[in-house]
């Protein structure tokens, strides 16, 4: 969007509701040169189908229709989009369409000769500070899916330094106590089943995690605003790790058993 000047952006228009066929042409008749965008217009509320909301880039509207209340069409353009909507009102009006602002309506302009020649000016403003809104919000969101990957990362490094100090340290234990008895079999044998099922273990971890990152794809927008999702990763190695080491265990009765 360039300074001064709003382009055209794909297949959006601006949506008109307006009763009066007359005043609606002349509505159209001041923007249509001033801004480069199809014109769309529906006589009642009742007319306005999902479709003519999502592809609106503003919606102009008349704040007294015949079969509903401006404040009623904004909630159900809002259902939809949350583009800017101006409220044309008479004079009488004004109280009511100020309570409309507060439902999701973003101006409002009395009826008049002055405010439509002022009404491209004012869809220019509107549309302007809705994109500015826009960049903001998405900002945002970028913001928020970076503090995730950092809480995920963090969750994964975590869980990963768990298991490893854990093994680590037994094995670096049981090599002490060989260091101190270097001629007791027992803590030599000892060492050796240690070092092994603690290298599985480490193992088994580093293959886990691989497994959780290519099935869940940690680094998307998921685990924003869901209450402890961060520690899903942690409990799941943790089932799994259950799991391996009940298989493990068996695996080491039944061989030992053997070569008695």
């Amino acid at each position: 969007m360039e300074s001064g000047r709003i382009t055209e952006t794909g297949s959006k228009h601006i949506l008109i509701i307006e009763d009066d066929p007359n005043y609606a042409f002349l509505e159209k008749e001041q923007i249509k040169d001033e801004l480069p965008f199809p014109i769309v217009i529906k006589e009642k509320g009742s007319d306005v189908e999902k479709d003519d909301i999502e592809k609106a880039l503003i919606v102009i509207l008349d704040f007294n229709l015949p079969d509903m209340s401006g404040a009623d069409l904004v909630k159900k353009i809002r259902e939809h989009s949350d583009i800017p909507v101006i409220l044309f009102t008479g004079q009488s009006e004004l109280e009511i369409a100020v309570e409309t602002l507060k439902s999701g309506a973003s101006d409002f302009l009395v009826k008049s000769p002055q405010t439509l020649v002022l009404l491209p000016q004012v869809i220019k403003r509107a549309i302007k500070e809705y994109e500015t809104l826009k960049i903001a919000r998405e900002e945002e969101k970028l913001k928020e899916r970076q503090k995730a990957q950092i809480e995920t990362l963090r969750q994964i490094l975590t869980t990963l330094a768990h298991y490893i100090n854990n093994s680590t340290t037994t094995i670096f234990g049981y090599a002490q106590l060989c260091k101190q008895n270097p001629h007791n079999p027992n803590t030599i044998e000892k060492l050796i089943d240690v070092s092994i099922k603690e290298t599985r273990r480490i193992t088994f971890v580093l293959q886990e995690l691989e497994n959780l990152v290519n099935k869940f794809k940690l680094q998307t927008t998921t685990y924003l605003n869901v209450p402890d999702a961060m520690f899903d990763i942690e409990r799941n190695i943790d089932d799994k790790m259950k799991e391996f080491l009940k298989k493990y265990s068996k695996k080491t009765i039944a061989v030992k058993e053997s070569k008695k």
